[in-house]
């Protein structure tokens, strides 16, 4: 016992006697370096209940395009970054969610502290927010400087639900059947016609202003009967007791067709039910031959909508307005329609509008000459700059398609074909139905039913027929 002491004393001594080593000193982090932070923290409604589904990220300006990154809180409203490298400096954490108006805080994230042992772990930072989404702007004020339109839709599209906000994918319902509701849509005061204002990056306009671009501000779902039940109100307080229904085209969200209707309803003054009809488009460019065949399947519920619209609206009138692909639908379901015997509500489609159809030309004349009746005024808009249907022609299509105009413009008994080929487009030349101040002023004047000739027409004969010149309006 006392040897193994006496060792035990002397590896002491020996260990106590070597010399002493410092540690390396790890090198101070540099005040401009990343640092590493969990951010979290909860996202609330404005009655203050959980925000689930809310979006949350971190950009470094008050922009849309510089998210460093972000997440979607969850059915509690609690939403968490883990690693986000940020280096000195201010930042913003910004939080959205549909049928509410965004929230952004700033930050600072200031140089690191010096650790206080060289061999303590370096820690994370933890940044903790609280942030209230604000209500949307759903009603006009005094000094608001904004008009909320309100358009009725329905779709076949798949409906998503994130904490009682309602959206519409690009794919079809589960059911395959449809879905009804209304949408409130804001227009700024300084609405110029044949314009849907956007956020500019080049105007510095970061953030949807109600007060200066059209805003989607609610979508409400409604069961069938309550849907038909406020169409056939809005049509019965109507002067002319109408309604309207647009079909959309190719690469068109739920959300880009609501824009669109409201912005028709608006600038027409329409007093009448506005209804827009969604097909389930991916909206995508790469989406055509997945739009083809989305278009097709949807036939049978538009012929039905329209079917229902017709003996339960109380509309006299109920003008038609279909735009690029959209026309394959519509006229596939009147087509129908005009076979059935059993339909007698044919005769309210006396308005029929067929812009920019992406149609075969054989097909769109054979199904014209299926739905005219002797009451029906249909107009058809060609253009020879469409470059969207130049592209269907070339790459999908051997046949030319309806809305190219100059050598294969139609021209039939029975149609009012007007070419806006004189008119100033965009690169596309494909959305003139709605973003050119000349054809919305001429399809105004064609759904007050005045047909060719109108003002702004100049007739150009071929042969016994002859078809319409638009030219720029003032």
């Amino acid at each position: 016992m006392y040897r193994l002491g006496l060792r035990l004393t002397s590896i002491a001594t020996l260990l106590f006697s070597l010399p002493a080593f410092a540690p390396a000193q790890a090198p101070s982090p540099s005040p401009d370096a990343p640092q590493s932070f969990t951010i979290q923290g909860t996202v609330l409604t404005p009655d203050g209940k959980p925000a689930e589904g809310a979006r949350v990220d971190i950009r470094s300006g008050p922009s849309n395009d510089d998210a460093l990154a972000d997440t979607v809180a969850d059915t509690d409203g609690k939403f968490a970054l883990f690693g986000v490298a940020l280096a000195t400096g201010h930042y913003f954490i910004h939080a959205s969610a549909l049928n509410y108006t965004d929230v952004e805080k700033e930050f600072r994230v200031t140089p690191p502290a010096p650790a206080a042992s060289p061999s303590a772990p370096a820690e994370t930072p933890t940044l903790n927010f609280t942030l209230t989404l604000k209500p949307a702007p759903t009603e006009r004020g005094p000094s608001s400087g904004f008009t909320v339109v309100r358009v009725y839709y329905a779709t076949d599209r798949k409906q998503i639900n994130y904490n009682g906000s309602i959206q519409y994918a690009g794919w079809k319902s589960d059911n395959g059947g449809l879905a009804y509701g209304s949408c409130d849509v804001s227009i700024p005061e300084n609405h110029q016609i044949a314009e849907i204002e956007r956020p500019s990056i080049w105007r510095l306009e970061f953030y949807p202003d109600p007060q200066k671009h059209v805003i989607l501000q609610k979508v409400s779902a409604e069961p069938e009967d309550a849907f038909f039940k406020e169409i056939s109100g809005q049509v019965a307080s109507s002067p002319g007791k109408e309604a309207f229904v647009f079909i959309h085209g190719y690469n068109v969200s739920f959300e880009d067709a609501a824009l669109r209707t409201a912005q028709l309803a608006y600038d027409f003054g329409f007093k009448g039910a506005p209804i827009f009809y969604s097909w389930p488009s991916t909206g995508t460019l790469a989406g055509y031959p997945i739009d083809e065949v989305s278009i097709q399947q949807t036939v049978g519920n538009l012929k039905q909508f329209l079917r229902d619209l017709s003996a339960r609206s109380g509309a006299t009138v109920i003008h038609l307005i279909a735009h690029s692909m959209g026309n394959r639908a519509l006229l596939a379901a009147l087509s129908q329609l005009a076979e059935d015997p059993k339909f007698t509500g044919f005769k309210q489609f006396n308005t029929v509008v067929l812009a920019a159809p992406d149609v075969d030309r054989d097909v769109f004349m054979k199904l014209v000459a299926q739905i005219q009746k002797p009451q029906d005024k249909i107009t058809l808009y060609v253009s020879t700059h469409d470059q969207a249907l130049a592209a269907s022609h070339a790459l999908f299509h051997k046949e030319p398609r309806a809305g190219e105009g100059g050598t294969y413009a139609i021209v039939m008994p029975g149609l009012d074909t007007v070419d806006v080929s004189q008119l100033s487009m965009d690169a596309l030349g494909h959305s003139y139905f709605g973003d050119n101040t000349s054809v919305v002023k001429d399809l105004l004047a064609f759904l007050k039913g005045k047909i060719a000739p109108r003002p702004g027409l100049n007739k150009v004969a071929m042969g016994s027929l002859a078809y319409w010149q638009l030219i720029p309006s003032s």
